[in-house]
């Protein structure tokens, strides 16, 4: 897939989510967390299973993202439920969920790319940087002028997942808030890089 072509997929998401965003100055204090493990750890969500057949990409294409979070990390997150995206993005496995404050807060999404690689960010602002998520090598970017930070998960060579965060305070902030969901997230992924 070209750079452009996919570049339109994203880019839409990344428009919507920023321009909704728009005027938010409130903050949720705290920290993003997938709760006390103890009792409610990844997996304790209503995630269904895929088949033992497929493989962990093809497992990727079949799960329900806005099921990754329980109704308990949800609340514990200050997050809505979450929702599909709209737009070219809405053809793709994926998720979004936002803050519950009133008249601010900021948007968390999710999404399966099958047949683009972290080798191939088209939005990226800057050069995308290195890095390890629990089991899985990645990228972390700033896309659209630096309004969102993304970190995007090795799955192949040729897919990834993305993860996004879009509207928080600062730029600082938000990096922040994208690694701590992209390890909430990746703790869910099939494991190992492909």
């Amino acid at each position: 897939m070209s750079r452009v072509r996919c570049s339109r997929l994203w880019l839409p998401m990344l428009v919507v989510a920023a321009l909704g965003l728009a005027g938010c100055a409130e903050q949720t204090p705290g920290q993003a967390s997938a709760g006390d493990t103890a009792t409610q750890g990844p997996g304790s969500s209503t995630t269904p299973a895929p088949s033992e057949s497929n493989s962990g990409s093809d497992q990727l294409a079949e799960l329900d993202y806005c099921s990754l979070l329980s109704e308990g990390e949800l609340d514990q997150l200050g997050l809505k439920a979450g929702q599909p995206a709209d737009g070219d993005v809405s053809e793709r496995p994926n998720c979004r969920w936002r803050t519950k404050q009133a008249g601010g807060g900021y948007l968390v999404g999710v999404a399966y790319w099958d047949d683009v690689g972290v080798a191939e960010i088209p939005n990226a602002d800057d050069e995308p940087v290195p890095t390890t998520v629990g089991n899985h090598e990645g990228v972390k970017f700033q896309a659209i002028g630096g309004s969102s930070s993304v970190v995007a998960l090795t799955i192949t060579d040729s897919s990834r997942v993305d993860v996004i965060v879009t509207g928080a305070d600062s730029g600082e902030q938000q990096d922040e808030l994208v690694e701590q969901y992209a390890k909430i997230f990746e703790s869910q992924l099939p494991k190992g890089g492909g």
